[in-house]
């Protein structure tokens, strides 16, 4: 990225957040310390998420937030670091003690095998060493290393797996903060946004899409959105409904939710994006479709025939689903975050597909013995998972509230104000689009299947805007209203002039 480039984005960022961008974060990292000054050693848990919440907290222009840094990063993070308190706290005296060596070494050894220190990661080590002293110390998170890697123009990517990838990382970020003058406080924002910049230019640092399975599954997120207010931007939603969804996630007991919703809200977009968020890593995010034949042997296990090459015959062998086997790759690797996004959800007999794991997405931790392997098998904590469910669908009435119960319920609904945010990021002139929503929207009332907003995400264009009515939402209500053929009639004019007025 080109000098210019730098001061242009680091310019837009300053000025997003306002005159206090400095001082209120300097503010709430010295209300951390003063708890760490008090309480270092031997805090309690409510402790630790105070100490978080003051270090994850900031101002956009003189409004307080809570979202310095990703919801995850001092909820659930510390949440899990906590479930081992007594080991927290002795490290605590380390990295809060008199002996900056000996913290520096604990930090080098906990990166290099994280099992030392459970459920502490990178981030919350080296944001005591931030706390420390903020001139000279970073904190090791994805966007701040992928957006120094950008702003420094270097080969070789920071590594969060030793001291010496940590010091490399010190090093670079101190001599890039000097060229540019940049405040400790303000790094991490400047870095994130550099991220987003050579994204958006096509720039080859940025990481690969979402990966899924192959097939005709729709348009996955160009790259990981590293903040809810990516995710926000992408899905034209408020970003405190993002943040309120990531809170539930992450920070409760349940680690599962689904989207409900009507069609043409979006439901599918906002959960793949949610989860290329959630994820510590693009390649982390699963996406499957479930259908009527989709089974348990399909999702957990099953018995599966294979020709033995020396007698020809069949024999069968126990396969791990794609539930299990992703439940593998996160359990090996538990201070990554793993997502799988299961689209139509309604569409299978989730009873008999989860089977036990109604269990055991509820209690992660605990294990049942599987029928056909007979293994002990658990849900790890690091592994979220997401549907879509279609309120259309009268098969959503027969899901088992034993499930249902099990899981966050986020509703999207046919949303004026989504379609009015899109058409102003698009550049769109017209209202015609919105015209065509409203009347709609007036005309099927409070249906709870009343078409979304997404159908008319595409163009301002009167007759791309004709197709769209005539081949996807007609068919669709002249399906929901089959026993009033008049009133869809009568809609049809109705639309077809507003239409006409508008070409």
């Amino acid at each position: 990225m080109t000098n210019p480039s730098v001061r242009e984005v680091l310019n837009q960022v300053r000025d997003e957040f306002g005159p206090r961008f400095v001082a209120a974060r300097v503010e709430a990292e010295n209300e951390a310390r003063r708890l760490l000054d008090a309480r270092a050693g031997r805090m309690t848990r409510e402790e630790f998420v105070e100490l978080g919440s003051a270090f994850n907290r900031h101002e956009v222009q003189g409004v307080v937030k809570l979202n310095r840094f990703s919801p995850a990063f001092t909820g659930y993070s510390i949440l899990r670091a906590t479930e081992r308190i007594d080991e927290l706290n002795d490290a605590m005296r380390v990295l809060w003690g008199p002996s900056e060596p000996d913290a520096l070494t604990l930090v080098g050894s906990v990166l290099q095998n994280r099992s030392e220190l459970h459920g502490a990661g990178s981030s919350l080590l080296t944001m005591m060493m931030y706390l420390r002293d903020p001139e000279r110390f970073g904190i090791l998170i994805n966007a701040t290393m992928r957006g120094l890697r950008v702003a420094t123009a270097v080969d070789k990517p920071y590594s969060a797996r030793s001291g010496e990838g940590y010091a490399r990382f010190n090093d670079e970020l101190l001599a890039w903060r000097r060229t540019w003058e940049v405040a400790p406080q303000e790094h991490d924002a400047i870095l994130t946004a550099l991220l987003r910049a050579s994204r958006e230019d096509g720039g080859e640092t940025a990481p690969d899409p979402v990966v899924d399975p192959p097939g005709p599954l729709g348009t996955s997120p160009t790259a990981a959105p590293t903040t809810s207010a990516d995710v926000a931007r992408a899905c034209h939603l408020p970003v405190e409904t993002v943040d309120d969804w990531v809170g539930a996630l992450m920070e409760g007991r349940l680690r599962q939710a689904f989207f409900h919703g009507p069609p043409g809200t979006g439901k599918t977009w906002v959960a793949r994006h949610l989860a290329a968020h959630l994820a510590s890593s693009p390649e982390h995010v699963r996406l499957v479709q479930f259908h009527p034949a989709f089974s348990y042997e399909d999702f957990v296990e099953g018995l599966r025939p294979e020709v033995d090459p020396g007698s020809g015959g069949l024999t069968y062998t126990v396969r791990p689903g794609l539930f299990r086997a992703l439940c593998a790759e996160a359990a090996a690797s538990p201070d990554e975050r793993f997502v799988l996004v299961v689209d139509e959800m309604n569409r299978a007999d989730l009873a008999a597909v989860f089977g036990e794991l109604l269990l055991l997405l509820e209690y992660r931790g605990q294990t049942a013995r599987l029928p056909y392997s007979q293994e002990p098998f658990g849900v790890p904590e690091n592994l979220l998972l997401l549907g879509t469910m279609n309120t259309a669908d009268r098969s959503l009435a027969l899901v088992d509230f034993a499930l249902r119960r099990r899981f966050h319920a986020f509703g999207l609904r046919p949303d004026r104000e989504v379609l009015s945010h899109w058409l102003k990021a698009h550049d769109d002139p017209s209202d015609l689009p919105l015209r065509v929503f409203d009347l709609i929207a007036e005309r099927v009332g409070a249906d709870p299947a009343a078409p979304g907003h997404s159908y008319w995400m595409n163009s301002d264009d009167a007759a791309t805007l004709e197709r769209t009515w005539t081949f996807q939402v007609h068919p669709y209500l002249a399906e929901l209203w089959f026993d009033r053929p008049n009133r869809l009639e009568e809609l049809d004019r109705e639309v077809g002039l507003l239409l006409g007025e508008g070409s």
